[in-house]
């Protein structure tokens, strides 16, 4: 069974159609850079516009993105449930304390930092029959940003 839910299929393909995106797409590089992301680091994120999603066993859901179907350039593995430590983005920068949570047909990472220069941020990722709807949000929510994948 390939579904987070009983209704939502979420394995497959998905694509960052430049068409599709909402307004707030454009506050994208502004949460990089609030993360500590240089711009080069912040405009490969930004080209990395196909997403395979495997649904595997044990909850455990793999995010391959990359600029084409056959280029994986990063590749995330999420656990529900499971605190990870991941080194902040800012050069100098300390750890975050982070987890996803699944809520039905959503995905939600919390990431605390141990460094109080870093910020905290949440990424909803909402999966429906059409599209993967990813939200960032950073600097006490006043900082928001979303992407939209199209499933191909």
């Amino acid at each position: 069974m390939s579904s987070i839910n009983n209704n939502i299929e979420i394995s497959g393909k998905y694509k960052l159609l430049w068409h599709s995106q909402s307004d707030s797409y454009t506050n994208y590089k502004v949460f990089m850079a609030k993360l500590g992301m240089g711009d080069d680091l912040a405009y490969l994120n930004q080209c990395l516009t196909h997403v395979q999603v495997e649904y595997a066993m044990q909850d455990t859901v793999v995010l391959k993105f990359g600029k084409d179907w056959d280029t994986v350039q990063c590749t995330e593995v999420v656990k529900p449930g499971q605190m990870v430590e991941e080194a902040s983005f800012r050069p100098g920068g300390g750890m975050y304390s982070c987890v996803w949570y699944r809520y039905g047909n959503m995905l939600v990472k919390q990431a605390r930092p141990s460094d109080k220069r870093d910020t905290a941020y949440t990424i909803t990722r909402e999966f429906t029959e059409s599209k993967m709807v990813t939200s960032f949000s950073t600097d006490k929510n006043t900082v928001k940003a979303e992407v939209i994948h199209t499933r191909m």
